[in-house]
């Protein structure tokens, strides 16, 4: 089992939605407690016998389960309680697959200051479209060329930060009010590890879940 305190995922499959919680606790064989479920920072209740996904992530893996709603407790703390998976997997993801996103990003061509620059609306931020554990689409209004290096900097909506991402842009297209950049990751600069992450659980919890970015 995931340790306590694990931040977990659920895909609501009937509803499409995914949700945020926390693993407390659990009854092996009988019940998983996670904390109450989040949606936009507000509280979710789920229906008995919900069908969920859930996805959380130990030691660099993404682990996955199936499970069902039992009931929800709101004294003396909120906690909802889920039939114990009669299996957790490890999810795994193809350098090809792309996610297809809308992150915001910061996008420079030297190493930049993410944590002073984040709250300036006048830096260079362009919109991550898609992401894969390759590299990404990006459009900007900002010029780059073919081969260009470039430092990409942004909050993932899970909350992990990745900074200065170092990568060389492959393919250019340019319309009228955006322009529109293919991205190689470079090992060299930047640590990946938190983008690989979110890819392999939001590419899980979709494919799971019927859903689509």
């Amino acid at each position: 089992m995931l340790p306590v305190g694990t931040i977990i995922q659920l895909v609501d499959p009937v509803n499409k939605v995914r949700l945020n919680s926390r693993l407390v606790g659990w009854d092996a064989d009988h019940c998983l407690l996670v904390e109450q479920p989040t949606r936009g920072g507000q509280s979710v209740q789920l229906p008995k016998n919900l069908p969920v996904v859930g996805r959380g992530m130990h030691e660099g893996k993404v682990w996955g389960f199936q499970s069902t709603v039992l009931f929800q407790t709101l004294q003396p703390f909120r906690v909802l309680y889920l039939a114990y998976p009669k299996k957790i997997e490890e999810v795994t993801l193809r350098q090809s697959e792309r996610l297809s996103t809308k992150i915001r990003v910061l996008i420079t061509p030297r190493k930049n200051n993410f944590a002073e620059q984040r709250k300036d609306e006048n830096a260079s931020w362009g919109v991550i479209k898609n992401l894969s554990l390759g590299g990404c689409n990006l459009s900007c209004p900002f010029r780059f060329e073919v081969g260009m290096p470039v430092f990409m900097s942004f909050e993932l909506p899970d909350g992990s930060v990745s900074e200065n991402i170092m990568g060389f842009v492959r393919n250019v297209t340019r319309e009228q009010n955006e322009n529109l950049y293919g991205v190689q990751y470079d090992n060299r600069c930047g640590r990946l590890d938190g983008v690989a992450s979110f890819i392999k659980l939001a590419a899980r919890l979709v494919s799971k879940s019927g859903m689509k970015m």
